[in-house]
C-alpha cells in the first residue's frame, strides 16, 4: 500500500498527539495547596486520556480497521471515571470548605469582644 492511503490516518494522528498534548500543558502549572493541585492535575489528566481515546478510534477507523466496540468501552470507562473524579473532588473541596468555615466561626465567637 502507498503512502496516501495512510495520509489521513497519520494526519488525524497528528492532530490527536497535539491536542492531547494541549490537554496535558496546564498540567504542569503546579498550584499552591497540594489539595487542590492533585484535582488540578487529575481533571487535565482525565480530559487528555477522554480526548486520546477519542482520537484514537478516529485514527483506526480510518485507516480502515473496526474499533468501535473497544472503542466505546473504553470511551464509557473514563467517562464514568471522569464523572467520579470530579463528584468526589467537589464532595471533598466543598468539605474542606465548610470545615474551615465552622473552624473560623468558632474561633470569631470564642475571641473576646475587645477584639471586635
Amino acid at each position: 500500500m502507498s503512502l496516501s492511503a495512510y495520509l489521513p490516518s497519520l494526519i488525524m494522528f497528528a492532530i490527536t498527539v497535539g491536542f492531547v498534548s494541549l490537554c496535558f500543558l496546564p498540567a504542569s502549572f503546579e498550584r499552591q495547596s497540594k489539595l487542590i493541585n492533585f484535582y488540578w492535575v487529575g481533571f487535565w489528566l482525565f480530559l487528555g486520556l477522554i480526548a486520546a481515546i477519542s482520537g484514537a478510534t478516529q485514527t483506526v477507523l480510518l485507516a480502515g480497521v473496526d474499533a468501535s466496540f473497544l472503542s466505546a468501552r473504553l470511551q464509557t470507562a473514563a467517562s464514568l471515571c471522569f464523572v467520579i473524579f470530579v463528584m468526589f473532588a467537589w464532595v471533598r473541596l466543598s468539605g474542606a470548605a465548610l470545615v474551615t468555615g465552622v473552624r473560623r466561626v468558632a474561633r470569631y465567637r470564642r475571641a473576646p469582644a475587645s477584639w471586635v
